[in-house]
């Protein structure tokens, strides 16, 4: 428990050598609840009132999907890498429950998209905009889901659509206006690191968000879940939690 908040269950993926394991004793302590086997878990066994918070994979997030079918609870996910199937399992879940997808749970980095889209609009086009992220080397996708959120986030700024440019390499040509430039780094241990760069003829300005360990993403799913377990059903957005009240 922490605070307020209880774990009623620990869901690994089919076949993981810590199922059956304590949570805590998995994670170096000791303690339950025992890690439970995703593709077998019922929801129904859980008390009113849980929400699910997942950080795990496509894959891991379609099976969650499929189990809450058989009973919808509020869900925060930060699974990145989702494609369209994934973004329609959501939206099916949230006409029955309540729903929030970010890539990113840091109050540091929704601060960064708010100051990347504010640039953006006082900048405007004699800026180009490009972005950096560094993350460890075991990270499966690239760029990151937070890379593309602060894409989207300088487009909004603009008021253009967001059109992310991920390989110049086979371009041979001078980089044009417009669109937002998104490469990625990995290797070593690094949690995560982000860079938007707004690049002027004489000058730039940089806004970069690092995160020196994995509880600020924690911190960031407990406060969803917090705020999610007394929402109805939708799909929400990290901005409602961490900015109640600001419009957009």
């Amino acid at each position: 428990a922490a605070g307020d908040v209880t774990i009623h269950a620990a869901l690994e993926a089919p076949g993981h050598p810590a199922l059956g394991r304590p949570l805590q004793d998995a994670a170096g302590g000791s303690g339950p609840p025992a890690l439970a086997d995703l593709s077998t878990w019922n929801p129904a066994d859980v008390p009113g009132g849980t929400v699910v918070v997942e950080f795990s994979s496509p894959a891991g997030l379609r099976l969650l999907c499929e189990r809450l079918a058989l009973r919808p609870l509020p869900l925060v996910s930060g699974t990145t890498g989702l494609g369209a199937e994934d973004e329609r399992r959501l939206d099916a879940l949230a006409e029955r429950a309540a729903v929030l997808h970010a890539p990113n749970m840091s109050v540091g980095v929704a601060a960064a998209r708010a100051a990347a889209a504010l640039l953006a609009r006082v900048l405007g086009d004699g800026f180009d905009a490009e972005i950096l992220e560094i993350h460890h080397g075991a990270k499966k996708d690239a760029p990151s889901g937070t890379a593309l959120a602060l894409a989207r986030a300088v487009a909004e700024g603009r008021g253009e659509e967001a059109a992310p440019v991920l390989d110049r390499t086979t371009r041979g040509r001078p980089r044009e206006r417009g669109g937002e430039g998104v490469a990625a780094l990995r290797g070593g241990g690094v949690v995560g690191e982000h860079t938007v760069f707004f690049l002027g003829e004489d000058e730039r300005l940089e806004v970069t968000h690092r995160a020196a360990s994995r509880r600020v993403f924690a911190r960031g799913a407990l406060r969803c879940a917090r705020w999610l377990a007394g929402q109805g059903p939708g799909r929400r957005r990290l901005d409602e939690v961490l900015f109640p009240g600001r419009s957009g």
